[in-house]
């Protein structure tokens, strides 16, 4: 009977010391979170404020009206900047303190600056819980010069990489434009256009010769321009031919080999059809 006797004892001291930290902790208001935090750096300088998160109901109707001058926002020397406090009705415990640009908007908010919030003990929730001691919470903003440098490196790169991206894919479709120009094909060009072989033969010969004759004349000058900087002056102008380039007769010469190609190619088809 003593045992049953001192467990229920126990069994009733421990419910009177829960009943009385419940009691105790219903009557204190805790804030849970912040944002910025405490210590925190890097908070922007546009709309700058404090997130609060509270465990009681904070709403404008009931604490707007009572928590008076309890929110308070310092710069980093320690002078009282304006502020104006929103309760949101939608969330339970959220209460955010801004500062007031256009109460006094000769004051500005500085980058890479301290600043500091102070809750008052005196704050209270809708229900009459007591925020019971006074807390601050010291963040410092955003360093706009440094965070000006970054974006303007990661554009560069960015931009760069574009450039040369953008440049070897032109490079290479100039390239493959060259090499199906070099490299026509009598046959498929005629099924494709219409048009006879001797027809796009000779228009082929034609593109190669003017490319040639364009080359040469730039060869031409490059040697009369080199003369000059060397200050040997010559009388004319001298053919690509005459300034010991052969590159002309090299176009020539494939010229010829290409219409012996397709000489061979329309015998063929003659001997086909016969």
């Amino acid at each position: 009977m003593k045992r049953i006797g001192a467990i229920f004892t126990l069994v009733a001291l421990l419910v009177t010391l829960s009943a009385a930290v419940c009691f105790a902790d219903s009557n204190e208001l805790v804030l849970k979170d912040s944002y910025p935090k405490d210590g925190s750096k890097g908070a922007a300088i546009e709309n700058l404020g404090v997130k609060l998160y509270f465990d009681g109901e904070m709403t404008e109707e009931r604490a707007g009206k009572v928590n008076k001058d309890v929110f308070q926002l310092y710069d980093s020397e320690g002078k009282k900047l304006p502020t104006k406090v929103l309760y949101n009705s939608s969330e339970d415990g959220v209460v955010l303190v801004l500062f007031d640009m256009n109460s006094k908007k000769d004051i500005k908010i500085q980058s890479n600056s301290e600043y500091t919030l102070k809750i008052s003990g005196d704050l209270v929730d809708d229900n009459g819980k007591q925020f019971g001691k006074d807390q601050e919470i010291t963040f410092r903003t955003l360093n706009q010069g440094t965070n000006t440098m970054i974006s303007l490196g990661m554009m560069v790169v960015m931009f760069g990489g574009m450039i040369v991206v953008t440049s070897k894919a032109a490079k290479k479709n100039i390239e493959e434009e060259r090499k199906k120009q070099d490299k026509v094909n009598p046959y498929k060009e005629a099924k494709k256009t219409g048009k006879s072989v001797e027809e796009i033969v000779e228009k082929d010969q034609k593109r190669k010769a003017k490319e040639a004759e364009k080359a040469a004349k730039k060869a031409a000058e490059e040697i009369e321009e080199e003369y000059e900087n060397d200050n040997y002056k010559v009388k004319r102008r001298h053919s690509a031919s005459e300034a010991g380039s052969q590159y002309v007769a090299a176009r020539r010469k494939a010229a010829e080999e290409e219409r012996a190609k397709v000489e061979k190619w329309k015998a063929a088809a003659k001997k086909k059809k016969k």
